[in-house]
């Protein structure tokens, strides 16, 4: 950086910041951050492409950083080179104090900004320190760091435009003001990008005068932190690559989660023993967690767009909206590239799909088309438009991908065993089920029903499925695992294999009055008797706060819940089970207990024995084994969300694009 001017690239990254959600927090003000970021990208124009995306997802990871953090208990944040960050307004909490370092040209100008528009800075130090010549240590110190306490240590967007000598300065003085268990969040340039790219970019730093000055392959980088006294955290192979570390100052933690190599040992309770979950629950932690990952994976692969997020980087201007597995399961899946009647499609998958959705979606188109917002007919042709043919084609690599992953990081022997024992108890139920849940009807219900119903503009006609010249060559690049007639279950994909007993075992519970198995299992088990504010529901359930909506809803509709003022005084609504929600909950366990009791006497000895012996050890633990599978790319949805807590008990698949959480 010149001296006597402010950073040039750090007014541009509040221009790129002001386009992006943020991770959300119960504190702080964002809006005096935006304020400010507004105030200083004024004049700059970020540029859309891969630097832009970058940006958004190394915003993201500080951002979980920092929250984490924050509710861990950390009550000292030092930022290093913080050039215009705001967290430390957005993020501001009391009884915690930020440490802002920076060159004092840049420093002096963020300053007199945030004086000027009046926004609160009583909790911020700010110190001026030269990276290449100041003492860092002693001047947090002389700032008021308590060196005894545990802090948080930032350094993003620095390390490349510092010497490695310098960097190395910085993180060894960070380290000395470090107690045990503080942690540190640190970007590099790893050189992934291309030579043209990487060229651009020296390029353009440089007229700024601030030329790149280092780059670290992330091996080197995990051995520079070591040198310096910092335990780098084990991560995930795609964050390395984007150049995003984690490191501790003592003993490794186990928060980190790993993907893409063997699972680490999770921790275990102290008598060794884990409380057993539901047969459902466990089913449905091995699918969703399966299922996240394989749309983390499409979604990398695929061109798409989102509400949120807009078009992905060089996604064409009519690329279709993101959607999940579930989607092509019970549509794409099937689909040739000349197209089958709707009453086909319903044939083959066994189960129903949005059928506008997937038409406004842009994966289908419909002949002859029956208008906005209305449903084709049985003998309306269905065919997959270009982007849904290539998401066909994604989806169908990126389930064969994860399921070889999941070999690679739980063991062969281990997912081998899991196939072996699904196998055994689907080849016993019902060889119609469909080979996916289905979308969640009326009351958050599950629904078979192999024939569609007929509707508005259906007919029950029993000759409209059986027309020879009313379906296609069902091997014209359809999945050729998707078929209509019964199959060896030791074929199916193992998303299958999950879902098929997850279903039986839901339309067995939904056969007594009361709410479906999804809104027992993920809301009413986590409503306790002094009641929970319904905002806590989302992260406790493992699903969206959409899906908690709507089984709130229900659940007062049905009598069993009220929502109403919080009886603390708070702002946020409470929710509470009548008495009928009481004995509706408790019901859970034992309607579940038995249905597990029933199934193990009817389909056989040893086999339901042999299932949970399969899917326990993936799912007990903290985390679970299966949290591996969570960890989304950077250019995620998910990596700009909490990661969740905990799986649902049961999927929420809701018409809203088939995400296993609701969202």
């Amino acid at each position: 950086m010149k001296d006597g001017t402010a950073s040039h690239t750090a007014r541009r990254v509040a221009a790129h910041r002001l386009e992006y959600e943020r991770v959300a927090a119960d504190h702080g003000d964002p809006a005096a951050d935006q304020t400010l970021t507004a105030d200083v990208a004024a004049g700059q124009e970020p540029t859309p492409g891969r630097m832009h995306e970058y940006l958004r997802a190394r915003t993201a990871f500080f951002d979980r950083t920092v929250v984490d953090a924050l509710d861990r208990g950390v009550r000292q944040v030092v930022i290093g080179g913080a050039g215009y960050d705001g967290r430390a307004l957005r993020y501001a909490r009391p009884g915690v104090a930020w440490f802002e370092l920076d060159h004092p040209s840049t420093q002096a100008d963020k300053v007199e900004r945030v004086a000027r528009l009046g926004l609160e800075r009583g909790h911020v130090r700010f110190v001026a320190a030269d990276f290449t010549a100041d003492p860092i240590a002693e001047s947090l110190r002389a700032a008021g760091l308590d060196p005894a306490r545990p802090t948080l240590f930032l350094l993003e967007g620095v390390a490349v435009y510092l010497e490695r000598p310098v960097v190395e300065r910085v993180l060894a003085a960070f380290r000395q003001v470090a107690a045990d268990g503080s942690e540190l969040a640190i970007s590099v340039s790893t050189g992934t990008a291309s030579p043209q790219e990487r060229a651009r970019f020296e390029q353009r730093v440089a007229g700024l005068g601030e030329p790149a000055r280092s780059r670290f392959s992330p091996d080197q980088a995990r051995e520079l932190l070591a040198a310096v006294g910092w335990q780098p955290s084990a991560a995930p192979e795609r964050q390395l690559a984007a150049g995003l570390l984690l490191a501790e100052a003592g003993a490794p933690s186990q928060r980190t989660r790993a993907t893409g190599a063997p699972a680490a040992a999770p921790v275990t309770p102290a008598d060794g023993a884990w409380p057993a979950l539901p047969l459902p629950a466990l089913l449905s932690a091995a699918l969703v967690a399966f299922t996240i990952e394989a749309d983390n994976e499409a979604e990398h692969r695929l061109p798409h767009r989102t509400t949120n997020d807009g078009l992905s980087p060089g996604a064409p201007a009519g690329a279709p909206w993101l959607t999940s597995l579930l989607m092509w399961a019970n549509c794409l899946r099937h689909l040739p590239d000349e197209g089958i009647t709707v009453a086909e499609l319903r044939r083959r998958a066994r189960t129903g799909t949005n059928l506008d959705g997937m038409r406004r979606w842009r994966y289908v188109s419909y002949a002859p088309d029956p208008g906005r917002g209305k449903r084709p007919g049985p003998d309306a042709t269905v065919t997959p438009t270009a982007a849904g043919r290539r998401a066909r084609e994604v989806w169908q690599a990126a389930t064969k991908e994860v399921e070889a992953r999941w070999r690679t990081r739980f063991g062969a022997a281990a997912i081998d065993g899991l196939r072996a024992a699904l196998a055994d108890v689907v080849d016993r139920l019902d060889p119609t089920l469909p080979d996916c849940l289905p979308i969640l009807g009326y009351a958050l219900r599950s629904k078979f029903e192999p024939e569609a119903p007929p509707g508005p503009q259906e007919t029950a006609d029993p000759q409209a499925t059986a027309d020879p010249q009313a379906t296609a060559d069902p091997e014209a690049t359809a999945d050729p695992q998707a078929t209509a007639d019964p199959q060896d279950p030791a074929e199916l994909p193992l998303w299958a294999l999950l879902s098929r007993p997850l279903l039986a075992f839901a339309l067995e519970y939904e056969q007594a009055p009361g709410p479906s198995l999804a809104v027992s299992a993920d809301v009413l088990r986590v409503i306790g008797p002094d009641g929970i504010r319904t905002r806590d529901i989302p992260a406790r359930a493992g699903i969206s706060k959409e899906a908690v909506a709507m089984a709130v809803g229900r659940l007062a509709e049905s009598g069993l819940a009220t929502e109403g003022a919080d009886p603390g005084g708070g702002r946020f609504k409470f929710t509470r089970l009548t008495a009928a929600g009481t004995a509706a909950r408790d019901a859970y366990a034992d309607r579940t207990a038995a249905i597990e009791a029933d199934w193990q006497a009817r389909l056989g000895p040893g086999r339901i024995e042999a299932l949970r012996a399969a899917l326990e050890p993936l799912a007990a633990g903290d985390p679970p084994p299966l949290f591996a599978a969570l960890e989304p790319y950077p250019d995620n949805w998910r990596a700009r969300v909490k990661p969740p807590l905990v799986l649902p008990h049961y999927p929420m698949t809701l018409h809203r694009g088939g995400f296993p959480d609701g969202a």
